[in-house]
């Protein structure tokens, strides 16, 4: 049995993993899907977040109060910059780290360096209104009316605070998905993955491929399992 713990994206909840979690639970593994402050269930605590540390020590504490060591940790979208920080801030409670579709910052980088194009900045303390998604490509109209009366306003502060570093050494595994609109910012990854000769996977399916491509984002994190730690 392998301990994954999933970190949603921006605008989004632990609900967004609510497809994966079964099929990761039926292969015989434990699953947490927790919402960040100020998404999803705890939509209320929003006031709360004053920058990325307090995300990233959110979920330091869920693995420190539940013991969880040996954790396969994923980061979708604005997840992965979450999930790196917590891997460089308690490398020793991971096994292996899994961007899906993911923006992740090099040391001393911020979220938003990573936004192509991100001019005239708003506030620190703004709070960014979610759009509800269209249907579209593999993304059905229920499913786009299902996220978007669960969406709420992400927090901008996270963005601007940059990944403290030092990095560690936690394995690695990049998924991206082929139907990801132009201008996101995990298109910045992937094109300095290109660069760097670093591989990656990629997968048939749009940017919420947690809900529309569910086995399929399943079946990439279950392969990484047969990596070495």
């Amino acid at each position: 049995m392998t301990t994954f713990v999933l970190v949603h994206g921006a605008f989004r909840g632990g609900w967004s993993w609510r497809r994966v979690r079964p099929l990761l639970v039926a292969a015989g593994h434990d699953v947490y899907a927790p919402s960040l402050s100020g998404a999803g269930e705890r939509a209320s605590g929003v006031a709360s977040v004053q920058g990325l540390s307090s995300w990233v020590d959110e979920i330091v504490g869920l693995l420190e109060v539940e013991d969880l060591d040996d954790v396969v940790l994923v980061g979708h979208s604005q997840g992965a910059v979450v999930a790196r920080a917590v891997a460089d801030a308690v490398p020793d409670r991971l096994r292996h780290l899994v961007f899906v579709d993911g923006a992740v910052p090099d040391v001393g980088e911020r979220a938003v360096d990573l936004t192509p194009g991100a001019t005239g900045l708003p506030p620190r303390d703004t709070l960014i209104p979610a759009r509800p998604p269209a249907a579209d490509g593999d993304l059905d109209a229920e499913t786009a009316a299902w996220i978007a009366t669960r969406l709420t306003p992400t927090p901008f502060a996270p963005s601007l605070d940059p990944r403290p570093g030092p990095a560690s050494d936690v394995p690695v595994a990049y998924v991206f998905c082929s139907g990801t609109p132009a201008g996101y910012p995990s298109e910045t990854t992937r094109s300095r993955l290109d660069e760097r000769g670093t591989p990656y996977a990629l997968i048939d399916a749009g940017h919420d491929a947690p809900l529309t491509a569910p086995a399929l984002v399943a079946r990439s994190l279950m392969q990484v399992l047969a990596r070495p730690a």
